[in-house]
């Protein structure tokens, strides 16, 4: 093969990686916000500040240890668009803890969370 070949060749292959890489970062840092967002609208900016100090809230990593993963499922979706209900996985070391919120919009348009609850299992 003539080297102009192979150096066309390891462009493509540079490129590539380049692309793969990048789309793997965005998956892993911006995908799961992107995806909520398109989901829940406004309160998805609650909830990630609410998935995000959960990670580090000693108050949970004392039962599960370090916090390897997490996920979210949305429950209900009143018809108004005006409350919801989800829960949302954090798998640690130790055990997982399973977390439920729900959230009210006020009459301010303003999303809030009203209750929480965490249960941990093993």
């Amino acid at each position: 093969m003539p080297a102009k070949s192979r150096g066309l060749q390891n462009w493509w292959v540079l490129l590539l990686g380049a692309l793969a890489f990048a789309t793997f970062y965005f998956v892993k840092n911006m995908g799961q916000q992107t995806l909520m967002k398109a989901v829940l609208g406004e309160p998805a900016d609650l909830v990630t500040a609410a998935m995000s100090s959960a990670r580090v809230s000693p108050r949970i990593t004392s039962h599960t240890g370090k916090i390897t993963a997490r996920n979210f499922k949305v429950e209900n979706l009143s018809a108004k668009k005006d409350s919801l209900v989800l829960r949302f996985l954090l798998e640690g070391e130790r055990s997982d803890a399973t977390i439920k919120l729900w959230m009210a919009k006020q009459p301010s348009g303003k999303w809030k969370m009203v209750k929480s609850d965490t249960l941990f299992t093993p």
